[in-house]
């Protein structure tokens, strides 16, 4: 399509990276009598906080076809507004870019990154117009061989790596690519898989997938790429369908310690540690850091349905403007926490033995989470802009991870409806039902949909455990279906504190503290004080300075380890700063709860029942 017949056209060009700013101008080739409204979304699908994305325009101004000034006035926080005209407008405004995250935008020496909620302004009556952008290739030194990586669809470029012109549909598709610009390296691998066409197979369908690497690495990409293409594999196998995208990108910024991912209709944005990809001397084992990133990397591809497509009602009819507030979260994050560990055994990619310490951790998470019994999972959902993604100190106390409940839920149903139906059914076929009668015909979901499927399409006697489930701060019968299908749960205490669960302990610690910390000049700091332990009833606060332990000085090295010489039943003393105040605590030993979960196999044949491969 040639760039003329476009009325919305964004240019885009990286202009500084000391600066980390990134200048853009629309060019609007429609006429307004009333003006154009123009504005920036709050959030990002996949991340529900208000980020305020429209704070990091550092300028912004309009000019008509002959240079002229015209009016531009804001109206809110996120909201401008075009004076009356005839057009063509061309609206310039420059962004700062520094935020290392896969939400906003990110510029500096080796990459810039951005979402198109952090860059491009949307017209308020024009959402549903088509829209050409022009990336630019940086005139700075450092940018000489910078690409791109994205999978907005080509407009006049002919290659995807290649800086020039790229197309959108619509708004909501132009700002569902992030856009990597930089030095990466580029592991490309295949997946095919029949066509479905009313149940028969037909020709084959492949997907090309990229994994990009940007920020240096030294890994083994030859079994990274091998991996995901069983992952891969897997998920199009799940579904049972013609799978829903053509080309696929992992797109992952690297750098020495960081963590996360979002997903986008065909990517995913990921940021990750260098340090916790293969190298060619592990390829005799799965390193704990890999099979976090094969399962961040199954998790953010699942979502290409389970979120993406298949997606609460209320959730596809936002405009980004405020929240979206939906009880469903514990469904789609829940669900795909799940799936994302577990299909990496269904994959090959690792052991049963492997999982099963994983799940040991997801386990051991929920178990010391306190909050679990004030909160239920579907109003963990509904909180989720003001509780989840706004933690203090005292959310281990107050609030459930949807994520984590979520996904013990997910293990409960799947165990549920595999022993109901005698191993002919399981949570598979919800995923698929799903698919094929929301996200498929993108149709939105309402909230009861899980009951309705399995209640009613599954004709499941369920009722009691999801009212529980969904609607309590009831335990979950976890420990029972496990021992169905051959598998027994253990609890004993931790260690220490970096103790994550999910294998059997040499040693446990005997006395339970009560308390996270860091480190500080001297002694500790208090993160986080755990309800009804000793450190909370010792009156210990977040934010104290611990500085010695019965007249013992305390480090993050030695705490713990203290604390241990002492028998259950007896009183310390604690030393701490509150407020440049030296304050002494008493404080009553206690013994260890048992908070921590391991698996262990009681019957090989059981478990086959629930770990069958998914055929690929």
């Amino acid at each position: 399509m040639p760039q003329d017949s476009f009325d919305i056209h964004y240019t885009v060009n990286v202009s500084s990276l000391a600066g980390h700013l990134i200048d853009v101008s629309l060019h609007i080739n429609l006429a307004s009598n009333e003006g154009h409204e123009l504005s920036l979304p709050a959030w990002i699908p996949g991340s529900y906080m208000i980020r305020d994305f429209a704070k990091n325009l550092v300028e912004i101004s309009a000019k008509d076809k002959d240079g002229n000034a015209v009016e531009l006035r804001k109206l809110d926080k996120q909201t401008w507004k075009l004076a009356a005209n005839s057009g063509p407008i061309e609206v310039c405004y420059r962004v700062y870019a520094y935020d290392l995250s896969v939400r906003s935008a990110y510029v500096f020496d080796d990459f810039a990154f951005f979402n198109g909620t952090s860059v491009f302004l949307a017209l308020k009556s024009h959402r549903d117009t088509p829209c050409l952008v022009t990336l630019v290739k940086p005139q700075l030194a450092p940018c000489d061989n910078w690409r791109v990586a994205t999978t907005l669809p080509l407009a006049n470029t002919t290659d995807h790596h290649e800086f020039g012109e790229y197309q959108a549909k619509n708004y909501n598709e132009l700002i569902d690519h992030p856009i990597l610009l930089g030095n990466y390296d580029v592991i490309p691998f295949d997946v095919v898989t029949p066509i479905k066409e009313l149940g028969a197979a037909t020709p084959q369908h492949t997907c090309q997938f990229e994994l990009i690497l940007a920020g240096g690495h030294r890994s083994d990409t030859k079994r990274m790429a091998e991996d995901l293409r069983k992952l891969c594999a897997h998920h199009f196998a799940l579904f049972d369908d013609t799978p829903p995208v053509d080309r696929y990108l992992f797109i992952t910024m690297l750098t020495g310690k960081d963590f996360g991912g979002l997903e986008h209709v065909s990517s995913t944005a990921l940021l990750y540690s260098r340090d916790d990809l293969p190298s060619l001397a592990q390829a005799d084992h799965m390193p704990d850091g890999y099979r976090t990133f094969l399962s961040l990397c199954s998790h953010e591809f699942l979502h290409t349905w389970h979120v993406k497509r298949t997606r609460p009602a209320v959730l596809q009819a936002s405009e980004l403007s405020q929240e979206a507030y939906t009880p469903q979260l514990w469904i789609y994050e829940g669900f795909t926490s799940y799936y994302d560990d577990i299909s990496l055994t269904r994959s090959h990619v690792t052991g049963h033995e492997s999982y099963l310490e994983v799940l040991g951790q997801t386990l051991t998470r929920l178990e010391r989470n306190a909050g679990r019994f004030k909160q239920t999972v579907t109003d963990s959902s509904f909180d989720a802009w003001t509780k989840f993604y706004q933690q203090d100190a005292s959310a281990i106390n107050n609030i459930v991870s949807y994520y984590v409940k979520g996904a013990v839920i997910a293990l409960c149903l799947d165990l549920h409806i595999r022993m109901n139906t005698h191993h002919t059914k399981s949570l598979d076929d919800v995923m698929r039902y799903l698919w094929q009668q929301h996200g498929k015909i993108d149709q939105g979901t309402p909230d009861d949909i899980i009951h309705r499927i399995v209640l009613e399409d599954m004709a499941m006697p369920l009722a009691s455990f999801l009212q529980d489930a969904l609607y309590s701060t009831k335990e979950l019968p976890v420990a029972a279906l496990l021992n169905e299908f051959g598998v027994t749960l253990h609890k004993r205490s931790r260690i220490d504190g970096s103790d994550l669960g999910g294998k059997p302990a040499p040693r446990v610690a005997k006395n339970q503290f009560g308390a996270a910390f860091k480190a500080a000049d001297t002694g500790v700091i208090i993160t986080q004080v755990t309800e009804n332990s000793p450190a909370y009833d010792a009156g210990l606060q977040v934010g104290d300075q611990l500085i010695a332990l019965d007249s013992w000085q305390v480090t993050t090295g030695n705490l713990l380890s203290i604390y241990q010489q002492f028998s259950p039943s007896t009183q310390v003393t604690l030393d701490v700063l509150r407020h440049q105040r030296l304050k002494q605590l008493l404080m009553s030993v206690e013994a260890a709860i048992t908070d921590t979960v391991y698996l262990t196999v009681n019957d090989q044949t059981k478990l086959q029942k629930w770990l069958p491969s998914v055929k690929s």
